[in-house]
C-alpha cells in the first residue's frame, strides 16, 4: 500500500500500536518484524495475514498455549561460527539449541492441529527439524550449558582424576589447617584461593612456622597467604589436570560448532521464522485487547465499519490493558458507504468527533491491511485499498517555508501528481488506468480551511470531482455550507454529520449518514460563557438567510435523533416480545411434552390392565371348557372374573355404551362391569305388558342384548342380533319402547354379555365385535389359535352360528381348522359356506 504523506502511520496512530505490539513480542527478530510491517494491498498477502491472525487468535483464547518461549537471537553467534576452526562458547551453542528445539516443537504444534489451522500448519511447512543438531549438543552440553562428564571418554577420566587430586589437596591442607588453627598461627579459618592454587591465611609474624611458598600478601600486610611445601605437588597437578580439561572442553566445543556450521542456513531460516511467527503472534494478542474482529475483504466496493472504535483514543489504557478495558468506553462509529456513493462530507460541532470518524476508518483499513483484526464488530469490512492519502492539514515546516495552508498544497500536489505515471506498491509497478488511481482513499480533514473560505471551497470543490472523476474514494469533514450543498447535488456524494445534543449544548460523537450538520458555533459559545450580546450581534452580522438554513438543518437534525430513538426504542421493545414470545413457546412445547408423556404413560397402564383382563377371561373361557361348563366352574370363574373386574376398575365407573373392553380410549380409565341387579332396577326403558309381534324390537330380558323380533313359533321367538337370528323364548323378551328405526340408529351395548345360571347368580362376560373372523395371512398355528378365542367368546355370547373365513388357496388352512373344530365338545357341527357368503372360502360354525 501507498502512504501519502509517508507519515501517514504516525498521523493516524498506527506507529504507537505497532509500538505497543512490539512489546509482546518475545525476541528480538520478532521486534524487528513488527518495527517492518507495513500495509500489503496485495489480496493474497492480506487474506494470508488476517487468517494467521484468526487461526492464532483461536489458539491463545482456547487456553493451549504456541510452545514459542523467549529466543535469545541466534545470527551473532551463526555469524563467529561461519569461520573454519572457530569455537563457540556453550551460553552462544545454547542459543542456538533452543532455536531447533523450538522450530521442531512448533512444527509438531502446528501440524497435529492441521484441521482447526490449515493456514498456520501450512505456514511451518518450511521450518525444517533438526534432531541431528539437537542430539550432538545434548550429547556433550546439559541444558544449562555445563559440558557432560560423559562427553567423551578422555573428558571422563581428566574429570576422575581430577576429582581424586581435589580430594587429596583437601584432605592434606585440612590436616595441616588444623594444625596450625591449635598453634594460633592462622589469620583465617578456612583455605583460601590464589593464583588457582590452594593456601591458607597465615599470620605475618607466624610465617616461618610452616615451610612452604607466599603467594600474596593482604593489603595491611598482617596476613600472608602460604602454599604450605607438602601440598606443593598436588596442587600442581590439580592445574595440569585443569588445563587438560580446558583443552578437552575447547576441543568438544570445536566439534559442536563445526556442527552448527554445516547447518548454519537452515538453523537461520528457522530462527527468522520463528521470529516471524513471535510477531504474527503479538499481531493476535495485541488484536484479542481491542476484541478485534476479522474484517471482510469486500469485493462489491462497499465500506460498513459496524460499532468501531478508535483504539488510540485513551491512548494507555486503550490497548495497552486487557482486553476492551478502555476501548470499550469509546462511542462506536457505525459508517455505511454503498458502491455508488463514492463521497462522503462530514459536518458538525467543532470538537464533535469528525476527525476521528475520520482517523478511525483509515486507521481500520491500515490495521485489516497489516493483518490486525479491527477494533469493530462482525460485519465490518472493506474493499482494498492500493494507495491511502490522508490530508490532516499539519505539516508545516519552516525549514521548506511551508505554512499549514502550503503543506496542504503540496499534498495535493502530490495526490494528483501519482496518478500521472507508474508506481510502486507493496513491491510491484502498478499504472493508471483510463478510470483514475486503483483502490484509491482520499481522507480530508477540514476541507477550505487555512485560506479565504471561498477560494478554499472552490479549490476543494475542484480536487474532490477530480479525484471522482478517476474512480477514488472520498472521506471529507468540513464546516463550509458550500461544500455540503455540492455533497447534496453530485449523484456520488453523500452528506454525513455528527450528531449534537441541543439540550446539554454537547456532542454526542454518533455518526449519522444523509444529513449534514450545524456547526453550532453560537450554542457553543453560549456553553463556554461567551456574553449574549456578542452572540446576537454575530447572529446579525451572518443574516436572516444563513440563520434560516441553520436553523433549518438544526431542526432537521433534531428531527431525525426522535426518530433514531424512537426507532431504537421499537427496535428495544420488538426484542423483548421476541424473548416473550420464545419463552411461551418453549414453555408450552414443555406442557405438549409433558401431557404426551402423561398420555404414553396412562395408555401403557391401561394397555397392561387390558392384556391382563384378557388373560384372565381367556383362561377362564378355556376352564369352562375344559370342565365342560359344569355349575361349579361357571361359579368358580364368575368369582376370579368378579375378582378381576373389582381389581381393574375403579368403584363407581361403567362402561359406556357401545364400547368394549378393547375399545377404552387412550389415557382413560378401564370401565368396570356394571352390577346386573342394580342394572335391571335402574333400567326404565322396557314395557312387559305389551304383547309380542314379528317386527318389534325387543331385548333380552336382564341382558344388554337388543334385536329384531323376526319370526314367532309357540312360545318361541327368533330375534336378529347383529345379521344373526338366536332362538329365545317369548316370556324372556321385553319390548324396547324405541322405534324399529331409532332402534337401528341407537347405539347398542354390544361390549358385554348378560349370563345366568339356574341359580339367578349372573354375570358379564365380553361379547365379540363380529360374527366371523378373518384368517387369511396367518399361519396354521396363529390361525387356530385366534379360532379359538373367537369361538369361545361367540359362544359365551350366545351366538349359535359363527363364520370363518380362511380363503380358498391349496385347502391347507381349511384342513387344519376343520382338524380342530372336529376336536370341540361345544361345537355341533361346521360346513363350508354357500356360494354366495364365500363358498370354500368360508366356513360356517354351529354351536351346541
Amino acid at each position: 500500500m501507498l502512504l501519502l504523506p509517508p507519515s501517514l502511520s504516525h498521523k493516524l496512530g498506527f506507529d504507537s500500536i505497532r509500538e505497543s505490539a512490539a512489546g509482546l513480542c518475545a525476541s528480538a527478530i520478532a521486534q524487528e518484524w513488527m518495527a517492518q510491517l507495513a500495509p500489503s494491498s496485495d489480496s493474497a498477502t492480506v487474506t494470508r495475514r488476517l487468517t494467521l491472525t484468526s487461526e492464532l487468535i483461536s489458539v491463545i483464547r482456547h487456553g493451549d498455549p504456541l510452545p514459542l518461549p523467549d529466543l535469545d537471537d541466534p545470527r551473532d553467534a551463526l555469524r563467529r561460527a561461519r569461520p573454519e576452526g572457530s569455537v563457540l562458547d556453550a551460553d552462544s551453542i545454547l542459543r542456538v539449541l533452543k532455536i531447533a528445539l523450538t522450530a521442531r516443537r512448533v512444527r509438531h504444534y502446528l501440524f497435529q492441529r492441521t484441521d482447526a489451522c490449515p493456514a498456520l500448519s501450512a505456514w511451518s511447512a518450511p521450518l525444517i527439524p533438526l534432531k541431528s543438531v539437537e542430539d550432538a549438543i545434548l550429547a556433550i552440553l546439559t541444558e544449562t550449558g555445563v559440558v557432560r562428564d560423559n562427553a567423551s571418554p578422555e573428558l571422563q577420566q581428566i574429570r576422575k582424576s581430577l576429582l581424586s587430586r581435589r580430594n587429596d589437596l583437601r584432605t592434606t591442607l585440612s590436616r595441616i589447617q588444623r594444625q596450625a588453627a591449635k598453634d594460633g598461627i592462622l589469620s583465617e579459618n578456612e583455605p583460601t584461593i590464589r593464583g588457582g592454587r590452594m593456601v591458607l591465611a597465615v599470620r605475618a609474624e607466624h610465617k616461618r612456622h610452616i615451610s612452604g611458598f607466599i603467594h600474596d600478601t593482604s593489603a595491611t600486610g598482617q596476613t600472608v597467604y602460604l602454599e604450605p611445601a607438602e601440598v606443593l605437588h598436588i596442587n600442581n597437578d590439580v592445574r595440569q589436570l585443569e588445563s587438560e580439561e580446558f583443552r578437552e572442553i575447547e576441543r568438544l566445543l570445536r566439534i559442536l560448532t563445526g556442527v552448527i556450521r554445516e547447518h548454519r542456513n537452515p538453523l537461520e531460516r528457522n530462527a527468522m521464522l520463528l521470529g516471524e511467527l513471535d510477531g504474527m503472534r503479538a499481531v493476535a494478542q495485541q488484536s484479542i485487547r481491542w476484541n478485534g474482529v476479522i474484517p471482510i475483504l469486500r469485493t462489491d466496493d462497499k465500506i460498513e465499519l459496524i460499532n468501531a472504535r478508535n483504539p488510540i483514543l485513551g491512548t494507555k489504557g486503550a490497548f495497552h490493558d486487557a482486553p476492551g478495558a478502555q476501548i470499550s468506553q469509546v462511542v462506536p462509529l457505525n459508517l455505511e458507504l454503498r458502491k455508488e456513493e463514492r463521497g462522503l462530507i462530514i459536518t458538525g460541532p467543532n470538537a464533535g468527533g469528525k476527525s476521528v470518524a475520520l482517523k478511525t476508518v483509515g486507521l481500520c483499513v491500515i490495521l485489516a491491511q497489516c493483518g490486525f483484526a479491527i477494533p469493530a464488530t462482525d460485519g465490518s469490512g472493506f474493499p482494498l485499498v492500493d494507495i491511502l492519502a490522508v490530508d490532516m492539514g499539519d505539516d508545516q515546516s519552516i525549514e521548506n517555508d511551508l505554512s499549514t495552508f502550503s503543506s496542504r498544497l503540496a499534498w495535493m500536489r502530490d495526490v494528483l501528481t501519482v496518478g500521472s505515471g507508474p508506481y510502486v506498491v507493496s513491491g510491484k509497478e502498478i499504472r493508471s488506468t483510463a478510470h483514475g488511481l486503483p483502490s484509491t482513499m482520499v481522507l480530508i480533514d477540514e476541507a477550505a480551511s487555512g485560506t479565504d473560505p471561498e477560494e478554499g471551497v472552490a479549490l476543494y470543490q475542484s480536487l474532490m470531482e477530480t479525484l471522482l472523476d478517476r474512480g477514488s474514494r472520498l472521506l471529507v469533514t468540513t464546516h463550509h455550507g458550500a461544500l455540503k450543498v455540492f455533497a447534496h447535488n453530485h449523484p456520488g456524494m453523500v452528506n454525513g454529520s455528527m450528531e449534537f445534543d441541543r439540550e446539554q449544548l454537547s456532542p454526542t460523537y454518533r455518526f449519522r449518514k444523509g444529513i449534514p450538520g450545524s456547526s453550532y458555533a453560537f450554542e457553543i459559545a453560549q456553553r463556554i460563557g461567551v456574553p449574549d450580546e456578542l452572540t446576537s450581534k454575530a447572529r446579525g452580522l451572518i443574516g436572516d438567510k444563513r440563520n434560516h438554513l441553520e436553523s433549518l438543518i438544526s431542526d432537521l437534525e433534531s428531527a431525525s435523533k426522535a426518530a433514531v430513538d424512537r426507532a431504537e426504542s421499537l427496535a428495544t421493545q420488538l426484542k423483548a416480545a421476541e424473548r416473550l414470545a420464545s419463552d411461551y413457546r418453549q414453555k408450552s412445547e414443555t406442557l405438549f411434552k409433558e401431557r404426551d408423556k402423561i398420555r404414553g404413560k396412562a395408555l401403557e397402564e391401561a394397555k397392561s390392565i387390558i392384556l391382563e383382563a384378557n388373560r384372565t377371561v381367556e383362561r377362564v373361557v378355556e376352564e369352562i371348557r375344559v370342565a365342560n361348563a359344569s355349575k361349579d366352574a361357571i361359579k368358580k370363574a364368575r368369582a376370579e372374573l368378579r375378582k378381576g373386574a373389582s381389581a381393574d376398575a375403579p368403584a363407581g365407573s361403567h362402561a359406556p355404551a357401545g364400547t368394549t373392553p378393547n375399545d377404552v380410549p387412550d389415557g382413560a380409565e378401564r370401565p368396570s362391569l356394571p352390577d346386573p341387579k342394580t342394572d335391571r332396577a335402574r333400567r326404565g326403558d322396557l314395557d312387559r305388558g305389551t304383547p309380542l309381534a314379528p317386527g318389534m324390537w325387543v331385548r333380552l330380558r336382564d341382558t344388554d342384548t337388543v334385536g329384531e323380533l323376526v319370526e314367532i313359533s309357540g312360545k318361541t321367538g327368533f330375534v336378529l342380533v347383529n345379521g344373526m337370528k338366536m332362538r329365545a323364548k317369548l316370556d324372556s323378551l321385553d319390548v324396547e319402547r324405541k322405534t324399529k328405526d331409532d332402534g337401528r340408529n341407537a347405539k347398542k351395548s354390544g361390549g358385554w354379555k348378560l349370563l345366568e345360571d339356574e341359580s339367578g347368580d349372573t354375570s358379564y362376560v365380553p361379547r365379540p365385535s363380529s360374527h366371523n373372523i378373518d384368517l387369511r395371512g396367518l399361519r396354521s398355528e396363529e390361525a387356530v389359535a385366534e379360532v379359538e378365542r373367537f369361538l369361545d367368546h361367540g359362544f359365551a355370547a350366545g351366538l349359535n352360528l359363527l363364520e370363518i373365513i380362511h380363503g380358498k388357496g391349496d385347502g391347507i388352512l381349511r384342513k387344519r381348522i376343520h382338524d380342530y373344530l372336529r376336536g370341540r365338545k361345544d361345537v355341533a357341527g361346521f360346513r363350508i359356506a354357500p356360494w354366495e357368503q364365500g363358498g370354500p372360502g368360508v366356513t360356517l360354525v354351529e354351536g351346541r
